[in-house]
Parts: structure tokens; C-alpha cells; sequence
């Protein structure tokens, strides 16, 4: 579901699976909790997801804010995931890779 460590200076947040609402629900608090305990560049690491809920979204964004847009990256994010961050606008404001 996720795991959380620090990796060549960033706090690296890797998920996998489906981040459907109910999974948001449970993981919410640790995310927050962990970002808010580093002062380094935060990485959302996407293998595997394939399907993202209206609820990780709002994660993303909250995370993206407080760290601010320099802090914040997206990695091996899965083309159908990439595409429900497009619709969200939410591609042209983080950096999705």
C-alpha cells in the first residue's frame, strides 16, 4: 500500500496498488505526517498504481502545497493514472514524470 523512506535526500513515498477512497482514508494521516517531518523534497513514486481516486488527488495537492512546487515531484506514474491528473489539471502544476 505505501512505504516511506529517505532516499539520496528525498523523502520518497511509494505507493502500490489501488488508491481508491478507502485506501486514501487509511494512509492520509501517515503522508501527512511524514511530509511534514522532513525538510527534504518530497516524491510521490507511483509503480504499480494503476487507479487513483478523487481522494489522492486531494492528497497530491495538499502535499504540493506545503512543500511548494520546487519540493514536489511525481515519478513512474502509470499512463492511465498520468491521464486522471490531466483531466484534474493537476499534470501542468506538479511535476509528473
Amino acid at each position: 500500500m505505501i512505504r516511506m523512506e529517505t532516499e539520496e535526500g528525498k523523502f520518497v513515498c511509494h505507493f502500490a496498488g489501488r488508491l481508491d477512497t478507502a485506501t486514501c482514508q487509511e494512509i492520509e494521516a501517515p503522508v501527512q505526517a511524514g511530509v511534514q517531518a522532513t525538510q527534504a523534497p518530497v516524491v510521490f513514486d507511483m509503480q504499480g498504481v494503476d487507479y487513483v481516486a478523487s481522494a489522492f488527488l486531494r492528497i497530491c495537492l495538499s502535499v504540493y502545497k506545503q512543500v511548494g512546487p520546487e519540493r514536489f515531484s511525481m515519478v513512474n506514474v502509470h499512463p492511465f493514472v498520468k491521464k486522471v491528473l490531466m483531466i484534474a489539471n493537476l499534470a501542468d502544476l506538479m511535476k509528473v514524470e
